[in-house]
């Protein structure tokens, strides 16, 4: 079997059938790739990532009629590798240069300087654009070539990337292995990057050159009602079909530089089709009477993007000067939507955020593309005015309102609807589906939903985590009274200032004290050191306490039990029965020890003075908020500012993805305790399966009610309610304990897949401390029946530690400890030399078994991944594999140290690729196996590929040249040469080489000038004009002196290194 039908090269079929079903061009590369102006894709050389022939095409197309020096401008611009520049910076720059026009200047016939700006695609008409798909194109870095599985051209610009793996291969791998190595060694394809794809052919996912694996999204479905299938053929359609491809360009990437370093924003999924819902909508705008709809997208799934998404659409698409207003009932909301916009650009101008009422009526008065304003800014100067006045007629003025729930429902919004604004059209967007009261006056405004993207649908597609709850009130049996909806009512919406808590204690007088008593607060805090500092999975967290008194009472009986906590650890340490446990005991106390707890609530007049009275300090919290930006500390995943203490600052409008944990202790309701829990739903890293809510107030009973009225919210545009057959939304948590049965499945089907291997993990689990190592050897053994196996296995272990962490410390985590530990220790024996091994390492693992030396010489001081093949005794290296009891181990490790031999090799001579199609066939029917004997055969055909390469590592030897001088007389050599002429080739490949290495490729970075170029290109023809007359005819020098050409400037890199004398990659 060929390469041709290995698993690796049939995803890369998959993929190149979907692209030819979508109208792609597809071309494969790699050994069929010639050069020059009538190559296959007009590349001068392997280190050019634009296809300028194809991108010539597109400038004269786009931009007719302009002489020569104007497209070879905008060519040399598209192409020019910026120096000292992060990749991110580089390809904000090449994507706003490709969106926006590419400015060139001329003369022309008449002497004047001309200055244009020429499209490099047509956005209009995306189907008119050239798309040409490249399988296994081989690039030149500066230091590595490498051989990428497909790259997406798009008029010449390289704007997808493909990584593609086997079905058996973990997607991660695609990354980590792939991905980051190709950043790192030939970058400049990143360059003019617009998305990149990663698959197996099952999982298919999508990013970009800044995203880490845990924000690569899959993409489900085309249309926002479909079901979802995640596939390789569902993610080519969804975002490399041509009208898709070129709409993601152009509309749906962002830069956003507001967190300090540029990060680049890909719209997901629910974003790109809710976006085009509105914008297709507004087509229609005249028609619509102002009402461009609800916009109903759940909490974290990043609706002020989709804010941007949409406003930047519309002025691109739309025209007409269009100004957006965004509108909401908070200070930090606005604050948020403010600092987006200006962290992506769309908002360059300063001083757009009314700061007051006089103020946003003079800036609507004003022509600006965005405008930011809290509602109450719709007020009315009672001293001069009876009713609002009206302050623009314009129809091209968009309202988006943020929370729109909250905002449109009182005196504010009626004075900007009826009166200030009264032809503006608005956009309703909200995180939690309306309750009934709200559905009749917000369709009254905004219209129907015109996107739905629920919390449950989020979680399906991993773009929120779900949410669990645990009851700790019951727990440490504290007092908490039956709160009645007033007072929820009360607090729910504001801090308290002074005359709101006298409010508070007055109409709940035996309430509030119940709730603000020493004991019960003390019961509280006590629970929280322990428990957030127990967490099996810590991450950030947030208290939510009833008001600013209580909040800093809070922070004073954490720092009165914390050290009571370190002491306690400290005493673990001391009792340690093995060094592992104390190491883990000592990480654990370092981070506790430099953890740091803060106060957040907002200011209020005369709050010192007020505080004192209550015998309180709040001056060292206050100083540290106006002091710092505790914000961005908090938002920092590497920031020690580990816990928040809050009650209504960042309950909202707060997006902190690394916080895992919110502990609830204040009564409230509705939209605002739906809100508060989602500040823990977040996607983080690899390791956070869901948030997680901690109540001390009995909150639960607020929030199953909440959602018994949200779920008979109306759902589209169809008038129904679940209860008439819509769609039930379900609970928004679960129990915590409930996760303990997804954990004993998770551990049944991980211990069912291991005894389907063939091995047992109670042996493991029950075996005597001195038996448990070679148990776990015998487990890694059998795991490592192939790739296939091993991968299947660490998926499965790492979902029985995501789950069990989300559980531990509680009581309910004790029946699995044992099971968990065991497993653990399976995963990490498999991953302590994972992929490290080299040919020398296995060879003596199996020289241990036998008496006499596999080797016949053994190299005194060997270089790294080096041994010489030529001096192991492969029948007493089978005789070895016979004798040793991990066959699995030892084959699964001896193909990967041959495989990295076998990529130097190749990467030395180019024509040794018929050694890696074998190998390959090899790998491909050695992952199929199911048993021991598929192991035995894939150890005898990977020994006999072995000594096949032995003989090719040897025979530069028996030619009597050298490795590098090798490479260059394959290149040259034809099988009808005379021993003489054979001999006579032999010189003019080592005179090529000396030649040029004596002088052009001393040179620093040579590929990089164009003079240096042709001066290589002239001396190795004219090298090889001394070639024997006979058998190498005119046209066969020209062509050799190409080949001989691309095999220089892929392995020569300047400054006298090469790939000869420079550790492979």
């Amino acid at each position: 079997m060929s390469y041709e039908y290995s698993e690796d090269n049939l995803v890369e079929a998959a993929a190149q059938q979907a692209l030819e079903d979508l109208g792609w061009q597809v071309e494969y590369a790699w050994t069929k790739e010639t050069f020059g102006d009538d190559g296959l894709l007009g590349r001068e050389d392997k280190s050019e990532v634009i296809l300028k022939r194809y991108l010539l095409q597109a400038l004269k197309q786009l931009n007719p009629n302009l002489p020569n020096v104007a497209y070879q401008h905008a060519i040399d611009q598209i192409s020019e590798k910026a120096a000292d520049k992060k990749l991110v910076q580089i390809n904000k720059e090449k994507c706003t240069l490709l969106t926006k026009g590419v400015d060139v200047s001329f003369t022309n016939d008449k002497g004047e300087l001309v200055k244009k700006k020429l499209k490099v695609f047509d956005f209009e008409n995306p189907t008119k654009n050239n798309f040409l798909a490249v399988r296994q194109l081989e690039v030149v870095g500066d230091l590595y070539n490498r051989r990428p599985d497909i790259v997406g051209f798009v008029n010449g610009i390289p704007l997808v990337f493909f990584e593609l793996k086997a079905h058996h291969t973990d997607l991660r791998n695609a990354y980590t292995d792939n991905l980051t190595d190709y950043k790192d060694t030939i970058s400049h394809i990143f360059h003019s990057n617009a998305i990149i794809i990663l698959s197996n052919g099952t999982d298919a996912r999508v990013g970009t050159v800044t995203s880490p694996y845990k924000f690569f999204t899959e993409w489900k479905r085309i249309e926002e009602d479909e079901e979802g299938i995640v596939s390789l053929d569902t993610m080519l359609r969804g975002t490399c079909d041509k009208t898709r491809l070129m709409d993601l360009f152009e509309n749906f990437i962002l830069f956003d530089n507001s967190a300090g370093d540029f990060i680049k924003i890909l719209a997901k999924n629910h974003q790109f089709i809710g976006v085009n819902k509105v914008l297709n909508k507004a087509t229609n705008i005249e028609d619509l009477k102002g009402k461009l709809g609800v916009f109903w997208h759940t909490q974290g799934s990043g609706k002020s993007y989709s804010m941007v998404f949409i406003a930047q659409k519309i002025h691109r698409k739309f025209g007409g000067s269009y100004t957006f207003l965004l509108v909401t009932d908070r200070t930090e909301l606005e604050r948020q939507l403010y600092d987006t916009f200006t962290g992506v650009g769309a908002v360059t101008e300063k001083n757009v955020k009314a700061k007051s009422r006089d103020h946003l009526r003079e800036l609507l008065k004003e022509n600006h593309r965005y405008i930011f304003s809290l509602i109450h800014k719709f007020s009315i100067d009672k001293k001069k005015e009876n009713e609002y006045p009206l302050i623009t007629d314009r129809g091209n003025l968009i309202v988006i309102s943020d929370e729109a729930h909250r905002t449109q429902a009182g005196t504010f919004a009626r004075n900007m609807r009826f009166h200030g604004i009264p032809n503006a059209s608005y956009l309703g967007f909200t995180g939690t589906p309306l309750i009934k009261e709200e559905l009749e006056l917000t369709k009254n405004i905004f219209g129907e939903y015109v996107s739905i993207y629920d919390f449950k649908r989020a979680i399906d597609d991993g773009s929120t985590l779900p949410l669990r709850y645990l009851n700790k009130g019951e727990k440490l049996d504290i007092e908490n009274p039956q709160l009645d909806e007033k007072m929820a009512e009360l607090i729910e919406n504001e801090d308290l200032d002074e005359d709101q808590r006298i409010k508070l204690e007055r109409e709940f007088k035996r309430d509030y004290p119940v709730l603000t008593s020493e004991k019960r607060l003390d019961a509280i805090a006590k629970d929280l050191v322990w428990h957030f500092n127990e967490r099996g999975y810590q991450g950030k967290a947030m208290f939510v306490a009833i008001d600013k008194p209580t909040a800093v009472r809070m922070y004073g009986l954490m720092m009165k039990y914390w050290p009571d906590y370190v002491a306690e650890l400290k005493e673990r340490i001391k009792n340690a029965e093995d060094q592992q446990e104390e190491l883990q005991l000592k990480r654990k106390l370092a981070k506790v020890e430099e953890t740091e707890v803060c106060v957040v609530v907002s200011s209020e007049q005369n709050e010192v003075d007020k505080f004192r009275k209550m015998k309180l300090e709040i001056a060292p919290h206050r100083k540290k908020i106006v002091e710092r930006d505790l914000e961005k500390e908090f938002k920092d995943e590497e920031n020690t500012f580990r816990f928040a203490i809050v009650c209504a600052m960042w309950i909202t409008g707060f997006d902190a993805p690394s916080v895992s944990t919110v502990y609830l202790d204040k009564p409230i309701k509705g939209h605002t305790l739906m809100q508060t829990i989602a500040r823990a739903n977040r996607v983080y890293d690899d390791e956070k399966e869901n948030g997680l809510i901690v109540d001390y107030g009995n909150v639960y009973k607020q929030l199953e009610k909440a959602y018994s009225i949200y779920g008979e919210g109306e759902k589209g545009g169809s008038g129904g309610n679940p209860k008439d057959g819509g769609e039930e939304g379900g609970s928004p948590v679960e129990k915590l304990t409930l996760l303990a049965n997804e954990l004993k499945e998770s551990i049944r089907a991980t211990k069912g897949y291991l005894k389907e291997l063939g091995f047992n993990l109670s042996d493991l689990m029950n075996a005597k401390p001195m038996e448990k190592l070679a148990k776990i050897n015998e487990a890694t053994d059998i795991v490592t029946l192939n790739e296939t196996t091993r991968t299947k296995f660490e998926i499965m272990a790492r979902d029985v530690f995501r789950k069990y962490k989300a559980l531990y410390p509680e009581d309910e985590i004790k029946p699995f400890i044992k099971q968990f530990n065991a497993i653990e220790a399976i995963y990490d024996a498999l991953n302590q030399n994972v992929k490290t091994a080299d040919i020398t390492e296995i060879m003596l693992r199996l020289q241990e078994v036998v008496n006499d030396s596999v080797f016949i010489n053994k190299v005194a001081e060997p270089e790294p991944d080096y041994i010489d093949l030529s001096n192991l005794d492969f029948d007493k290296l089978k005789a070895a594999f016979q004798k040793i009891k991990r066959k699995n181990t030892v084959v699964f490790d001896l193909q990967k140290a041959i495989e990295k031999k076998l990529k130097q090799m190749v990467k030395e001579n180019p024509l040794r690729l018929e050694f890696y199609e074998k190998y390959k066939e090899i790998i491909e029917e050695y992952n199929n196996g199911k048993d021991i004997n598929a192991t035995k055969k894939a150890f005898e055909d990977l020994t006999d590929f072995l000594n096949n390469l032995s003989k090719e590592d040897s025979r530069a030897m028996r030619e009597g040249l050298n490795e590098e001088t090798l490479a260059i007389f394959d290149l040259l050599k034809k099988d009808t040469l005379t021993d003489k002429e054979r001999d006579d080739v032999k010189k003019v490949s080592k005179q090529t080489l000396e030649s040029l290495k004596a002088e052009k490729l001393k040179v620093e970075r040579w590929r990089e000038s164009t003079q240096l170029r042709a001066q290589v290109k002239t001396a190795i023809y004219d090298t090889l004009l001394w070639l024997p007359q006979e058998p190498y005819s005119e046209n066969e020098v020209d062509e050799k002196a190409v080949l001989i050409y691309q095999h220089i400037f892929t392995n020569y890199y300047g400054g006298g290194k090469s790939a000869y004398n420079t550790l492979a990659a």
